[in-house]
């Protein structure tokens, strides 16, 4: 079992926080336009709306504020981190399988891993036997969107966070792809909250230096033939490279918001892009959201990494305060087991 460091003060504690709160108003945001085919803005320019608050509603009819799997599936992974002191593999597979009973809102990819989990499957075949049966390719945003935690509780240790980020993502989603993308992130959310990157440019710069050592901790893995997983790490480099372009290439014939929407690989690109573009963290929430396609997970994604530079006043007010006090009159496992405010216990102190 990895174990996560010391509890952070100050200004880490700040950014560790805008992590995690960052990703539930992502999700809190988003999850109003979750599935909608926007209309097309053309990169570098921002949508300033029309959806610019946290009001609800969506495919799910949620409560303002209420969040959805994205930042349900954190929490299991925060608690499991507090509880554990680190990261337990069983245990995490065990809250994941628990979770599902309450979902309204899960992909199909982790639908069918956590069914196998259930059903007793071991943790470390659950996530190899859906990619491989799926053809090798499935490599949706399941995992990516609730790894936070893991970049926050290990942000002062590198190759226990690397271990982390990997293990998690394997097993739901096994593809190299995912695990990468998973690594390469909480590189960057910890060197946002441990103060070790400042600028745009050197968080990102903090993902791009992760991918080589996170290859090379997966080429051993069962099924992962290297030549699959130095694809998988091009794939991702040009994600960063063209992140920093003012155009990413999201409305291409390869990577498209809308008809590609779950690919892990769009929401890493778009996250990236907004981390370098968006003047503050509200500007690029109301970006992402507005731009549609799976709304709550790119905005969870990019938010937990605006979070994680900008620090939790970047977040409006209004944002937090309606997804902190989301539910609070209706007791039930997703106000009492699965809300954001427990995802802040992460970092209580």
């Amino acid at each position: 079992m990895t174990t996560a460091n010391p509890p952070l003060s100050g200004p880490a504690r700040s950014r560790a926080r805008g992590a995690l709160l960052g990703l539930a108003v992502g999700d809190a945001l988003g999850t109003t336009l979750e599935f909608v085919v926007a209309p097309r803005i053309p990169f570098p320019a921002l949508a300033l709306g029309p959806h610019a608050e946290v009001v609800g509603g969506g495919p799910f009819s949620v409560a303002p504020g209420q969040v959805t799997d994205d930042t349900q599936m954190a929490t299991c992974l925060a608690t499991s981190l507090r509880a554990r002191g680190g990261l337990d593999v069983a245990d995490l597979a065990a809250r994941y399988v628990a979770w599902l009973e309450h979902a309204f809102d899960a992909g199909a990819q982790t639908r069918e891993v956590l069914g196998l989990l259930a059903g007793g499957a071991a943790p470390a075949e659950a996530g190899r036997k859906v990619w491989t049966d799926r053809g090798l390719r499935a490599a949706g945003n399941g995992s990516l969107m609730r790894t936070a935690p893991i970049g926050v509780a290990f942000a002062l240790q590198p190759a226990a966070r690397r271990e982390a980020a990997l293990l998690d993502s394997a097993l739901t989603h096994y593809d190299p792809r995912c695990q990468l993308a998973c690594a390469a992130f909480d590189a960057a959310i910890g060197a946002a909250v441990s103060g070790k990157a400042r600028s745009p440019q050197a968080v990102l710069e903090s993902a791009r230096a992760e991918l080589a050592p996170a290859a090379q901790a997966i080429a051993a893995l069962p099924g992962l033939p290297e030549p699959l997983v130095e694809e998988a790490r091009a794939a991702l480099e040009e994600d960063l490279a063209r992140a920093a372009q003012d155009d990413p290439g999201l409305y291409g014939p390869e990577l498209h918001l809308h008809e590609r929407q779950g690919f892990v690989r769009v929401a890493f690109r778009l996250a990236f892009w907004e981390l370098l573009h968006a003047p503050d963290l509200r500007a690029g929430l109301v970006d992402v959201v507005n731009r549609g396609g799976d709304a709550d997970t790119n905005g969870a994604i990019a938010g937990a990494l605006l979070g994680a530079l900008h620090g939790d006043g970047a977040i409006p007010e209004p944002w937090a305060a309606r997804v902190l006090g989301a539910l609070a009159d209706e007791p039930g496992p997703l106000r009492d087991l699965y809300h954001p405010r427990l995802l802040l216990e992460l970092v209580a102190g």
